[in-house]
């Protein structure tokens, strides 16, 4: 099979684009190199994945993804921590990086006169990284900080807490940061020996979207990272269990913040796309049924609204609402009145042309931003191992129908299959 198909899926020649602009090659050693050349722009985002986040790690070392990816900016063999820093700040480019359940992402924004350099730097963070002990003390704490912040900011708190609920017991359902047990009794060797497992030529996507050349990166990155071993392990995880259950968490908050769950569809399933106009019906925005019931007619909550988790090996939909802790149970009631509504209802024609207007809207304003664009590349050849034309996912978006949304609402909707996590002042719950 050519280099081609293993990116496409298809067996394409050398040269043939896809969407006109986006082309794909493997490396001989495995490593995919993706481009999306948008010649009418003056910058472009590069980004190296890495196939690897927290659903990968052994308990014993949650967060260790986390960890390495702060890790990579504390210095190189030639550059320093400052000197990292100040690589693109120098020509007015950004750098950043994010861990999630199932990768890991280094990437950055210049201009794009200065893509070799960007190139270059993530290159040589993702090689040549000291991971010195003393830097690793001091990381440790920052970390253990960004844990503290999180538990003071109870809105993302309370979403953690669902998922390790819902998928009690799963990696899925782990904080991608880890524990403080687990980030304090991290070391050198656990982050080498990790590193040296995963971040290999067989789990590494190079992509880059915007003014860029696909021919000069697809060198840059063949003489930088050519040399990189595949590791041929696979990185296989099992479906989680779904588990149903209220729980309550008292916290000195001035508001009771509410989050409920119910089962939702994987990234492989299709039943994804009507899942998708369930969640922007629901809470996906100001003109939703619940932003509509709660906030709009009853003046419940300032914030409310929902959204989807979805991964390899499974999702859930969450609805999340900051109310008063007087009124939690009237919104938790409203909310699962509106479930039922759905359930007894269905949605109705006019609701369902909004809502596909509101999808098709959103994927293609996301187009406008390169960061998206790189980004779509390459959690589409993460998951579907083959990038997947924008216009294919229009023609899914399309295809929703009524009923469609009304079979999905029904699997997941009931009350049997609703889990409920309140974080607040002497929360309470009444399902």
């Amino acid at each position: 099979m050519s280099a081609w198909a293993r990116c496409f899926g298809a067996p394409l020649g050398k040269g043939v684009w896809l969407e006109e602009r986006v082309r794909c090659a493997v490396l001989p050693n495995g490593i995919r190199v993706l481009t999306e050349e948008i010649p009418h722009v003056l910058s472009a985002t590069v980004g190296i994945w890495v196939g690897v986040g927290s659903v990968h790690e052994p308990p014993a070392l949650a967060g260790i993804c986390h960890a390495l990816e702060h890790m990579l900016f504390k210095g190189t063999a030639t550059r320093s921590a400052r000197d990292i820093a100040e690589t693109l700040d120098t020509v007015g480019g950004q750098l950043n990086a994010f861990t999630d359940k199932e990768a890991t992402c280094y990437h950055a924004r210049v201009l794009a006169e200065h893509v070799p350099l960007a190139i270059d730097l993530l290159c040589d963070m993702l090689l040549n990284s000291r991971l010195h002990p003393a830097d690793l003390r001091c990381e440790k704490r920052v970390i253990l900080e960004e844990i503290r912040q999180i538990e003071d900011e109870p809105d993302e708190l309370v979403h953690d807490l669902l998922l390790r609920r819902m998928w009690h017991g799963h990696p899925l359902g782990r904080p991608v940061i880890g524990t403080r047990t687990s980030v304090r009794a991290l070391n050198r060797d656990a982050l080498l020996e990790f590193m040296a497992r995963h971040y290999t030529a067989d789990r590494l996507i190079v992509a880059a979207a915007g003014n860029v050349h696909h021919q000069e990166i697809l060198d840059q990155v063949a003489s930088l990272l050519g040399e990189v071993k595949p590791s041929g392990e696979p990185g296989a995880v099992t479906q989680p269990t779904v588990r149903t259950s209220t729980h309550t968490v008292a916290r000195e908050t001035e508001q009771a913040h509410l989050c409920l769950g119910v089962p939702g569809y994987s990234q492989l399933d299709d039943d994804k796309y009507p899942l998708a106009a369930l969640d922007a019906l629901l809470g996906g925005s100001t003109s939703s049924r619940l932003f509509q019931e709660v906030r709009e007619k009853r003046g419940l909550a300032y914030t409310i609204g929902s959204s989807v988790f979805s991964y390899r090996d499974g999702g859930i939909l969450a609805v999340y609402a900051g109310t008063n802790p007087e009124s939690a149970d009237q919104v938790l009631r409203l909310i699962r009145e509106e479930f039922d509504r759905l359930l007894n209802e269905g949605i109705q024609e006019r609701e369902m042309e909004q809502v596909r207007s509101q999808l098709k809207g959103s994927l293609l304003l996301a187009l406008e931003s390169t960061s998206s664009r790189m980004a779509r590349l390459a959690k589409s050849l993460l998951y579907f191992g083959r990038v997947i034309p924008i216009d294919e996912v229009v023609e899914h978006v399309e295809r929703i129908t009524i009923e469609d949304v009304n079979r999905v609402a029904r699997a997941i909707l009931p009350k049997e299959t609703t889990s409920v996590v309140i974080l607040g002042p002497k929360a309470r719950s009444r399902r």
